[in-house]
């Protein structure tokens, strides 16, 4: 993944991105003919790349996938207090709001790139590349597909469900589909491609940096515990999870900040990878320098942690001007900061809540994975800590904003179970649990009904 071909750019620019009179990114056919393109391994291959890549721009996973989170979550602040960002933080998010449009485009751009190769590979003939690849390159993907339509039920709850490549002319005036049926769907996606990803590819960089069947199986997981809010199913999540911690295919690291000091850890499941050349966009704007625009909120957020927890002073850097910085991204000059998109203490974790659910118990086994996370950062607790099941369910999700902070998830997991109207004064009602849905985009959708509350 570090190596990625300077004529990709091109290829994006082709096969995703387009004008910005769709909420999916038309093809613009008239340039290049993706049936044309799909005739090689190679091109098929510059095609996934080329995927991966729409999930590095500052739209995505490059800034605002993770930073708009964060703001909601109340961790960070903009250095020019802008309504835009700061409206997320006081949980007064507006139709109009710039960041929902752009992460919407965002987002529906890499599942249109997704949605060329899963139609347009198997389609190839035989000659031209092996079923291997074949499956391989349509697994990645559903895996990317999965994650992207993961990320927008979270963060809008209803949401069209494009599952084809966007050709010319045609009406995407689509309805928008029932969370349960997203969920549906995401799960059939990461399910195929568990059978159909290999379990490395040819370097430790590339295997982090691309969909493998363990990050099927771990990115699965995660999504059964979101789905379980709707199914009450936790059995599912718990089994998932564990099959991937117990293959031992996965360490954690014994020093918690080498986690983003150093690329593609023993730790880490799915990571996505910047460089010299495709940068980081949140890692170049977040240390303490000119460049600076976003920092932690203030001093608060590391109360949060005891005094005595190893990530604390990982995660939050005192800098100049009094302001406090988020550790996770060291690496910004140049900005070649990868994102671990997925790693094992967050797995850990999951596993711990869905056990416990499941079982209804604070079972050796759900302690086990919970303690692992805590003795890690110093603060390792006894099982007879927890005085019932929603006790230590509560506190599972206290140590993931612990854990995960600035990785834009606490938000989502907070609302997933309704602990955010207990953490957020500002917060008023589980409507404002997900985003409007933007303007502009229900101005082109006559069928796009807005969310409660706005």
């Amino acid at each position: 993944m570090k190596s990625i071909y300077k004529f990709l750019y091109l290829f994006l620019l082709i096969i995703t991105f387009s004008s910005c009179d769709s909420f999916l990114d038309k093809e613009p056919l008239h340039q290049y003919n993706n049936e044309d393109f799909f005739t090689s391994q190679e091109n098929a291959n510059a095609g996934v790349i080329g995927m991966y890549r729409t999930m590095t721009s500052s739209f995505t996973f490059g800034q605002t996938m993770i930073i708009v989170p964060e703001f909601s979550a109340g961790h960070v602040s903009h250095s020019a207090s802008y309504p835009e960002y700061e409206n997320f933080k006081t949980h007064q998010v507006t139709a109009i709001n710039p960041w929902i449009a752009n992460v919407w485009q965002g987002v529906y751009a890499t599942i249109n790139a997704a949605n060329n190769i899963i139609q347009r590979v198997p389609a190839m003939e035989g000659t031209n590349i092996s079923e291997e690849k074949k499956n391989q390159f349509v697994g990645e993907a559903k895996f990317v597909r999965a994650l992207s339509y993961f990320f927008l039920v979270r963060a809008f709850n209803r949401v069209p469900l494009k599952l084809t490549a966007t050709e010319e002319n045609e009406d995407l005036a689509i309805p928008q589909a029932d969370p349960a049926v997203v969920y549906e769907q995401i799960v059939k996606d990461l399910t195929e491609s568990v059978s159909e990803l290999p379990e490395s590819h040819e370097s430790t960089d590339a295997t982090k940096g691309r969909a493998t069947k363990a990050a099927s199986q771990a990115l699965l997981a995660k999504v059964y515990l979101y789905q379980a809010a709707i199914t009450n199913d936790y059995s599912l999540a718990a089994s998932t999870a564990e099959e991937v911690i117990s293959s031992g295919a996965f360490q954690l690291v014994t020093d918690y900040g080498s986690i983003w000091g150093t690329q593609n850890t023993a730790e880490s499941i799915f990571e996505l990878q910047f460089d010299d050349q495709t940068t980081n966009p949140l890692a170049s704007v977040s240390n303490d320098n000119a460049s600076m625009l976003f920092y932690v909120k203030d001093a608060s957020v590391a109360d949060i942690y005891e005094s005595t927890d190893k990530r604390r002073d990982v995660a939050i850097v005192s800098g100049s001007n009094n302001r406090y910085y988020m550790g996770k991204f060291p690496n910004f000059n140049p900005a070649s900061q990868n994102l671990p998109l997925i790693r094992l203490a967050e797995l850990l974790l999951i596993h711990a809540e869905a056990k416990a659910r499941s079982s209804n118990s604070i079972s050796q086994e759900a302690y086990n994975s919970l303690n692992l996370v805590l003795s890690r950062a110093g603060v390792s607790k006894a099982i007879d800590t927890f005085t019932s099941v929603d006790d230590f369910i509560q506190f599972v999700q206290e140590e993931k904003e612990r854990e995960l902070i600035f990785e834009g998830e606490t938000w989502f997991d907070f609302c997933r179970t309704g602990l955010a109207l207990e953490k957020y004064e500002s917060l008023s009602s589980e409507n404002y649990f997900f985003y409007p849905i933007p303007s502009a985009q229900r101005l082109l959708n006559a069928q796009l009904e807005q969310n409660p509350g706005y």
